[in-house]
């Protein structure tokens, strides 16, 4: 099968739906390990860069609007592996020609091999919307390049569980190049990807997850006894890792999202790390008599924009739009209210979301800690990192994905 047909197929769904499902990449099933790598590689590549490929595609259409989506999927495609890849554009062309419908392929021809004597002038840059690259560039400031270089791509990230990460290290090492990550201690990043799902993950001596995510488990900080609720449980990843790193806690998983509840039944019967009670409730609408009591600490790891994983999931940016930051704000800080009337006094919440605009972190605490006197932030990891905490939270960006994490003391 030729993988560039495939590409093109999971490009053009991708497109429609604004979203890759993991799904569409059972097409990939087919081919060997390498085409695989490389039919992954330029789907994400030409959807990270999608705008600024679309920029360049039009330069040299005559009618850039009335030009067919499969065709301009086939020129994206084609344009991205010219500039991205090592492979001679003089080869690109005439696969991407072939591919294309007979009528067509003229056009596709002309356009690529205009582009591919052109790649000197060509600049992929940010590649971004132009109402989020001014928002990003005004928020994070000196930062903007860190975050831009970061979301290119995106190493494999896994969380030691049933083994030592020593020994997943080794076991590992036989075919993926693989590291200790700088500040988890149970974190494992793996070069260039790997098809792990059939190996050891499956008896629950890994699971998937990012230094920074493993990060909010460590922020949570559990002791023996603590009642601790995660709110928005999700697949139970960061639940999981809370019983892991003090199985006496009294862990409870929350969700209202049923597809979500299962696989966290699946993950912690497949990692062996139970939390005390699984429930089902809207955490807009906490129901104190239902929870029965308070808690030590509320983990509330939001709904958010997500643009911190940008580099694993560019397709987010074929769905985002202005409005979702102000709206995913406004819901942000419902729930910390929401989540408050359920914390002890002397308890913590700990709120944590994987983007980086300023609306969703530092304002939204900010909002939080003036709307109540018995709340003050506290630096999440208690000074053991080298990480800026500026006295509302903490941005990861610098040292690993852009994640936030913060951390409010009810006194």
């Amino acid at each position: 099968m030729n993988p560039r047909s495939i590409a093109l197929k999971i490009l053009e769904e991708a497109v429609v739906h604004s979203f890759i499902s993991k799904d569409l990449w059972k097409l990939t099933d087919p081919l060997d390990k390498m085409d695989r790598d490389f039919v992954r590689k330029i789907v994400y590549g030409t959807l990270r860069f999608l705008f600024a490929i679309d920029r360049e595609v039009d330069r040299f259409l005559k009618e850039p609007r009335k030009t067919p989506r499969n065709v301009r999927n086939v020129l994206r495609l084609g344009v991205y592996e010219i500039m991205d890849t090592h492979t001679p554009a003089y080869a690109v062309v005439n696969e991407y020609t072939e591919i294309t419908p007979k009528k067509l392929k003229g056009l596709v021809n002309a356009v690529l091999r205009k582009i591919s004597t052109s790649t000197d002038k060509i600049e992929l840059s940010h590649s971004l919307p132009n109402w989020l690259y001014t928002m990003l560039t005004k928020d994070l400031g000196k930062d903007m390049s860190t975050f831009l270089d970061k979301s290119k791509g995106h190493e494999l990230s896994l969380r030691a569980v049933k083994i030592e990460r020593n020994e997943l290290l080794d076991e590992l090492s036989s075919f993926v190049e693989c590291y200790p990550m700088n500040y988890s201690p149970w974190g494992v990043l793996c070069k260039n990807g790997a098809d792990l799902e059939n190996y050891s993950f499956k008896s629950g001596d890994f699971t998937f997850q990012d230094e920074s995510s493993q990060l909010v488990g460590i922020s949570v900080s559990p002791k023996p006894g603590e009642k601790i609720l995660d709110a928005c449980g999700g697949v139970g990843t960061k639940t999981s890792h809370i019983v892991q790193i003090e199985r006496n806690a009294r862990v409870f998983y929350n969700d209202v999202n049923r597809a979500k509840i299962l696989v966290a039944k699946s993950n912690f019967q497949r990692l062996a790390l139970f939390p005390e009670k699984m429930m089902s409730f809207d955490v807009l609408k906490y129901d104190t008599e239902k929870l029965d009591a308070k808690f030590d600490k509320v983990l509330i790891d939001a709904p958010c924009t997500a643009l911190g994983t940008l580099g694993k999931h560019p397709d987010l940016l074929l769905r985002i739009n202005k409005k979702d930051v102000e709206k995913k704000a406004e819901l942000q800080l419902q729930m910390l209210e929401k989540s408050w009337n359920v914390i002890k006094p002397h308890g913590e919440l700990i709120y944590s979301v994987c983007t980086v605009t300023k609306a969703e972190t530092d304002d939204v605490i900010f909002d939080f800690l003036s709307r109540h006197e018995d709340a003050v932030a506290i630096d999440p990891f208690d000074e053991k990192f080298p990480f800026t905490f500026n006295g509302l939270g903490v941005q990861l960006l610098r040292y690993m994905e852009g994640f936030y994490i913060s951390k409010i003391k009810r006194l």
